[in-house]
């Protein structure tokens, strides 16, 4: 009887490291998940905060708010509001991975309608994402 029982340690095992091997390669697969959806709550969160930061200096100025649009409305006279327009746009596309390819929008409507959009696209992806805040100044 105990002639048909050798090796069925080996077999157990052997079956056992299969099954630890298949845990361990599907918590590898669930880290680079975390990590990929981490790295995109960032840039939502670089976004969210760079879109605030305009619409807060176009509402602490709002009777130059037309000069914080991008890109620059015509009617604009302070230097100073134009040129910190400038600055933000330069630092979202610092920011974001691919937000020079389409520069962010600011637009102000004749009903006071401040909306920001934000769009950028990693190299890896073949989709690009946006951030659209709208406020009234």
């Amino acid at each position: 009887m105990r002639r048909f029982q050798t090796g069925s340690a080996v077999i157990e095992g052997l079956t056992a490291i299969t099954v630890f091997s298949l845990g361990i390669l599907g918590l590898i697969g669930l880290q680079a998940n975390v990590l990929e959806h981490n790295a995109q709550a960032q840039y939502r969160a670089e976004a969210s905060y760079l879109a605030e930061e305009i619409i807060g200096l176009a509402t602490a100025d709002a009777l130059n708010a037309d000069c914080y649009t991008v890109p620059a409305a015509g009617s604009c006279t302070n230097a100073t509001a134009a040129q910190a327009a400038v600055d933000w746009t330069g630092r979202v596309e610092a920011a974001l991975p691919g937000a020079d390819a389409t520069p962010p929008k600011v637009v102000r409507a004749a009903d006071g309608t401040f909306t920001v959009t934000i769009q950028w696209k990693r190299d890896n992806e073949d989709t690009s994402h946006n951030y659209v805040s709208v406020t009234n100044i």
